[in-house]
């Protein structure tokens, strides 16, 4: 199944770090990072410009090894 990008948001808190995931479907996110919320279109704030810099910075393969974004999700479920 090909895949496609998601664009997601991790709200942490005290604020929220935006990534895109590459997946074949919301669901496969979901059972493998369900801390992140997955929004369906992108916010008017998020300009053209701002969504390519997500790409090159902070595109992530779903089966691809963690880093970044995923990286905090991963941290943050191991504090107590």
């Amino acid at each position: 199944m090909d895949k496609r990008p998601y664009l997601v948001c991790y709200d942490y808190g005290s604020g929220g770090l935006w990534a895109i995931v590459r997946a074949s479907s919301e669901e496969e996110i979901h059972r493998d990072y369900p801390e992140l919320l997955i929004v369906p279109e992108r916010p008017k704030w998020i300009t053209e410009e701002r969504y390519q810099d997500l790409l090159d910075r902070e595109c992530h393969d779903i089966d691809g090894q963690p880093w970044g974004v995923l990286n905090a999700v991963l941290a943050d479920r191991e504090r107590p």
